[in-house]
């Protein structure tokens, strides 16, 4: 109940606390002028989660790096009311000319690669709401024709953001060596990887529940021996890998040439994938669902197939992720064999889980494509504030 202070009726503290943390982060990047009680409240390790409780609820988002545009670093975002909105790209300015990538989006921070010809990859951690960009320091390792895959996350259990970095240096496609980078300390140290010997990875990394997850292959060793396709999963608390086969049916995903997506749904490990129809005519994109098996059940991951859309007429549709029960698909025209598939990515098509349908949303006409993240607003630090 509202209370008076002299002539003024005052709210009780934890009402205008939780009255605050519903609010966008650009009205509360103004707001902290108010009163130095309100700037050290937003700065609250206790006011940052709830706010990021609150805006994963209520505004969940999805961002669009787009590759066509002739910015360092150029991206849109589409948010809940299906509005879309242009990222300032202001803090990029300084990396004009450079190839620039998004690898991964967890709790607001974006992990971002930058590279030129002439230097090796440098990684940065960014805040597109509060528009504060960090420089991550560079690792410890460097190997000639380097190669290598990123993950970026957050476990709760230890309250810290972690990146890794897998090393697959030259053209042998088997990891090498393994870093990790905690935000909390802000250094670099070697993991062990033991399991991960005679592991090429194929993607880079999705955080989700205090792991980060990647698609790789068990390089055979004979010559007939065939690669095995598998999850190599990355407890981010404790530093450990872990392999987790990937389904196996008469609808098995192993051995696809298609690409395959990582994503959550029913607060479940997701994997996403799409096939063509014989006639090169259609597509049909398909979800299945990871859980870890009980005690008594002879497999310790337990993978079920969920959905299978209907025909999509006349596109490839590869579905990159899911947002509010519906699964995200980048679009290409189907001329013909795979070999004449021509590019057309000036739309994305929606397909909803719960009425079995597909919507077209244009976004903005792109020469080469979207990379497509889940993204909700926060005021998680960035850590070292290289720029503002």
């Amino acid at each position: 109940m509202a209370q008076m202070d002299g002539d003024n009726l005052v709210l009780p503290e934890d009402i205008m606390t939780n009255i605050l943390t519903r609010l966008p982060v650009k009205s509360l990047i103004r707001f902290q002028c108010v009163c130095k009680r309100w700037k050290n409240l937003f700065k609250t390790p206790s006011f940052i989660a709830e706010h990021l409780h609150h805006s994963s609820r209520q505004n969940p988002s999805l961002l669009f790096e787009d590759f066509g545009k002739s910015d360092p670093f150029c991206m849109c975002l589409l948010n809940r009311e299906m509005q879309v909105l242009e990222v300032s790209n202001d803090p990029f300015i300084d990396f004009m000319g450079l190839w620039v990538c998004t690898f991964d989006s967890c709790n607001g921070l974006l992990c971002v690669g930058v590279a030129s010809f002439s230097r090796s990859l440098s990684l940065l951690l960014w805040n597109p709401a509060t528009r504060k960009l960090s420089r991550v320091p560079t690792s410890v390792s460097y190997f000639e024709d380097e190669e290598f895959f990123v993950g970026f996350g957050f476990s709760p259990s230890v309250d810290d953001y972690k990146i890794v970095k897998i090393h697959v240096p030259g053209n042998t496609g088997r990891v090498n060596q393994v870093e990790v980078y905690s935000l909390t300390t802000g250094s670099w140290k070697e993991v062990e990887f033991g399991n991960l010997n005679g592991v090429a990875m194929t993607s880079n990394g999705f955080s989700y529940n205090g792991a980060i997850f990647w698609i790789g292959s068990k390089l055979g060793v004979e010559e007939d021996e065939d690669d095995i396709d598998l999850i190599v999963s990355f407890d981010i608390a404790m530093e450990v890998f872990i392999l987790i086969p990937l389904p196996s049916s008469p609808f098995s995903v192993t051995n696809t040439p298609y690409p395959r997506y990582l994503a959550v749904y029913d607060n479940k490990l997701a994997l996403l994938s799409h096939t063509l129809s014989e006639d090169f005519k259609s597509s049909l994109i398909h979800l299945w669902l990871m859980e870890e098996g009980t005690c008594a059940s002879r497999e310790r991951w337990i993978w079920t197939k969920k959905y299978t859309s209907c025909p999509y007429l006349g596109c490839l549709l590869v579905p990159v992720t899911i947002w509010k029960d519906e699964i995200v698909c980048n679009v290409s025209t189907l001329s013909g064999p795979l070999d004449n598939i021509e590019d057309d990515q000036q739309k994305i098509v929606f397909f909803n889980l719960t009425t079995n349908e597909f919507k077209t949303f244009h976004i903005r006409k792109s020469v080469m494509g979207y990379g497509i993240f889940n993204y909700v607003e926060s005021l998680v630090s960035v850590g070292n504030i290289h720029t503002e």
